[in-house]
C-alpha cells in the first residue's frame, strides 16, 4: 500500500514557512526531497509513518502542540495538494466532496481503499475502511484532522471527524453559516460547468497519479534488479581474490562445477545486459525523471556498468585456469 506524498509536501511546507531545519526529517527516508515535496508522488505506506512519526517527535520536543492537527487544519492556507487544492475550492459544499468516499480516498492512498457500512445523513457520513488507525496511527491522524479542514475550502468552519480503528465518521456541521454573507456571494458559476470542470481536474490528477505509480513501480524494479546484480559481483569478486596457488591443493574438481559455474556467469550477463537495456529504456523515451537519476546514482551505476565486464572476465580466466590444472590430461601427467 502507498500513501500520497501530499502528506509529506503538506509536513515539509509548514516546516518551510516557519524557517525550520529538515535535515532530520530528509535523512529518515531513502527518497530525495523533490520527491518528498511532489504531490503526484508515492510513499510506501510504512516508510510515510515512519517519516511523520519521526516529525512528530522532534517537533514534540519543542512542546508546541498536536503538528498534526496543525498541519491537517492549515491545509487549505498552505496548498500542498497541487491541482486537488484547486478542485476542493470549485465545491459547491463540502458534503459532495465525499459523494464517492473510495475515490476521494484514491487522492491519498494507493491501491483505492473499498469502503462498507456508509451511513450519510444532512450533517456529515460514516464507513468502514480496511486502514486501521492503530497500525499507522501518524498517517490516520494527519488525514483525520485534514478530512476536518475540507469545509474550509467552501467557506464553512472546521467539521468534526474520528478515526477509530476501521472506522472514519465526519460531521460537517451544517448548520454552521458560510464565512461569507449571502449579498457577498454575487453572481453564480452554472453548476454543470462546475461539474465539467470539477471532472476534467479530477481526471487529469488521476492519470498524473497513476502514471507516478507505475513510474514508481519500475523504479523499485530497476532497484531490485540492481540489487541482485550487486550480489553477484560481490560473489565473483570474492572468487577472483581466491590466489590461484590454492587451487593445485584440491586433489579434484568435477568437471561438472566448473561448467556449472560457466552457466552461472552467462545468466549474470544476461541480467546485466537486461538492466542495460531497461536503463536505455527509460532514457530513450525521456523517462530520466529525478526519481531514476537519483536511483542511478545511489547505485553507482556508471561504475558497475564499466567494471562488470572485467569482472566477468576474471572470472572466466579463473575458471579456464582450473579446468587447466586439473584436466584429466593433467591427472595422468602427474602420475
Amino acid at each position: 500500500m502507498l500513501f500520497s506524498c501530499k502528506i509529506s509536501n503538506s509536513l515539509l511546507s509548514y516546516f518551510e514557512r516557519r524557517g525550520e531545519d529538515t535535515s532530520v526529517l530528509l535523512d529518515s527516508t531513502t527518497l530525495p526531497e523533490e520527491l518528498l515535496t511532489d504531490p503526484n508522488y508515492w510513499m510506501q505506506a510504512a516508510d510515510m509513518e515512519k517519516f511523520l512519526s519521526t516529525a512528530v517527535r522532534a517537533f514534540a520536543m519543542k512542546d508546541e502542540g498536536d503538528l498534526l492537527q496543525t498541519v491537517g487544519h492549515l491545509g487549505p492556507e498552505i496548498r500542498s495538494w497541487g491541482v486537488l487544492d484547486s478542485v476542493l475550492r470549485m465545491m459547491p459544499r463540502p458534503q459532495e466532496i465525499f459523494a464517492q468516499p473510495e475515490r476521494f480516498l484514491s487522492y491519498f492512498i494507493s491501491p483505492q481503499p473499498p469502503v462498507a457500512n456508509i451511513l450519510r445523513s444532512e450533517s456529515g457520513l460514516e464507513f468502514d475502511l480496511p486502514i486501521s488507525s492503530d497500525q499507522y496511527p501518524c498517517v490516520t491522524a494527519y488525514l483525520k484532522h485534514a478530512f476536518e479542514a475540507l469545509p474550509v475550502f467552501v467557506g464553512k468552519n472546521l467539521a468534526n471527524c474520528s478515526w477509530e480503528d476501521f472506522h472514519l465518521k465526519l460531521d460537517w456541521q451544517s448548520q454552521q453559516s458560510s464565512i461569507f454573507a449571502e449579498e457577498e456571494i454575487g453572481h453564480q458559476v452554472s453548476p454543470e460547468l462546475l461539474r465539467t470542470v470539477v471532472s476534467t481536474l479530477e481526471k487529469n490528477q488521476m492519470a498524473l497519479e497513476e502514471r507516478n505509480r507505475e513510474l514508481q513501480a519500475r523504479n523499485e524494479e530497476l532497484l531490485q534488479k540492481q540489487k541482485n546484480i550487486e550480489t553477484k559481483l560481490q560473489q565473483t569478486t570474492v572468487l577472483e581474490k581466491v590466489p590461484s596457488p590454492q587451487l593445485t591443493n584440491y586433489d579434484f574438481i568435477d568437471p561438472s562445477s566448473i561448467q556449472t559455474l560457466r552457466h552461472e556467469l552467462s545468466r549474470l550477463s544476461d541480467y546485466m545486459v537486461r538492466a542495460q537495456q531497461l536503463i536505455t529504456l527509460l532514457v530513450g523515451q525521456d523517462r530520466l525523471t529525478p526519481s531514476v537519476k537519483e536511483a542511478i546514482r545511489r547505485t553507482d551505476w556508471d561504475m558497475v556498468k564499466e567494471q562488470f565486464p572485467h569482472s566477468i572476465q576474471s572470472c572466466r580466466q579463473v575458471l579456464d585456469h582450473t579446468e587447466k590444472k586439473h584436466s584429466p590430461n593433467q591427472e595422468i601427467n602427474r602420475v
